[in-house]
């Protein structure tokens, strides 16, 4: 088993296609799906088309992701909304033959962490069961969206309380939330599912740019070498992001400068 590179995709119907041609031409092994809002319009008749593109084109979806539902929340409607839409996460992950779907863990607003993850192990305990017998891998994703996540430590707690739980983790966001990134994938890469690689650029204290893997300041060998270390042989999914590099023409630049970078150190 072997890593295996994959990028962010584009969700309208004619970014699929693009991407999907870009991913055929290019020998990505996959294309991640993202949606936050947008993701209660999403229809099975749009995921069908999705799948016949991937087909057209021999390619596939690695990740199917919703972002900001709160599968915690006080509030008991919303609280059903994001279990009702999880389900239909895993349908639409089945029908595009995705291997991973990644969420929010969830947050009690208002309470300590502790009160979070004890309702996150007892919620997502038979969730996990139900991604499992669906074929499909279930990681969360941390700092923000709805997320108890905001810390090494917490990570650790809630480690404690549910080890199959699953990071999906993006070095760069741990960067700006303060944390150290390299720290934890040494310590906890055995922990990961699913990593987005995008880089930063820090300036008189400021991130001015999210520019392609290699051309900013996260260390991505370091991160190889501990993945490497903890046997990691998931998805490296390039996030092309921000105004900058996040659009247009230079969006496609990022995608292929971040894999020309990365190859390097895969085997």
């Amino acid at each position: 088993m072997q890593m295996k590179l994959a990028f962010i995709g584009e969700n309208s119907l004619d970014g699929v296609e693009s991407d999907s041609r870009l991913a055929a031409e290019n020998g990505f092994d996959g294309i991640e799906y993202n949606f936050w809002g947008d993701f209660r319009t999403l229809t099975m008749d749009t995921v069908k088309q999705m799948a016949a593109i991937h087909q057209k084109y021999g390619t596939k979806a690695a990740m199917l992701g919703t972002w900001g539902y709160n599968h915690l929340a006080s509030d008991p409607a919303e609280r059903e909304e994001a279990a009702r839409l999880l389900e239909r996460q895993i349908e639409y992950a089945q029908v595009l033959r995705a291997d991973w779907i990644v969420t929010s863990c969830g947050q009690i607003h208002g309470e300590p962490a502790g009160a979070s993850i004890r309702a996150f192990a007892e919620h997502f305990g038979p969730v996990m069961e139900k991604v499992e017998k669906a074929g499909l891998k279930i990681a969360f994703y941390a700092l923000h969206g709805h997320s108890f996540l905001d810390s090494i430590a917490t990570l650790e707690r809630a480690w404690e309380a549910v080890p199959d739980m699953k990071l999906k983790y993006d070095p760069a966001n741990w960067a700006t939330h303060g944390q150290d990134y390299i720290d934890l994938v040494r310590r906890y890469g055995h922990k990961v599912g699913y990593v987005h690689i995008k880089d930063r650029m820090v300036h008189d204290g400021r991130a001015i740019c999210e520019p392609p893997a290699g051309m900013g300041d996260i260390c991505f060998p370091k991160i190889m070498a501990f993945l490497y270390q903890h046997n990691y042989d998931g998805y490296l999914s390039i996030e092309p992001h921000g105004h900058t590099w996040g659009r247009g023409e230079l969006r496609r630049k990022n995608i292929l400068l971040s894999k020309r970078y990365l190859e390097p150190m895969l085997i």
